[in-house]
């Protein structure tokens, strides 16, 4: 079995969010219409945030 050199040195997180389009789920937030009152947090924003809490093991 091979080694893969697409990810070689990132961590896991990293690869994650890499796999994510940005435009994508920009474009899925304001067809969606879920950003009109936000202050700090974009849809993107708060996607990474949430992967990032449950892949760190967060429970609150």
């Amino acid at each position: 079995m091979g080694k893969s050199t697409i990810f070689f040195g990132q961590p896991i997180f990293s690869q994650m969010i890499s796999l994510n389009d940005k435009g994508e789920i920009t474009a899925r937030g304001l067809s969606d219409k879920s950003d009109p009152y936000c202050k700090r947090f974009s849809t993107f924003q708060h996607l990474i945030t949430m992967v990032y809490g449950v892949t760190s093991g967060c429970n609150s």
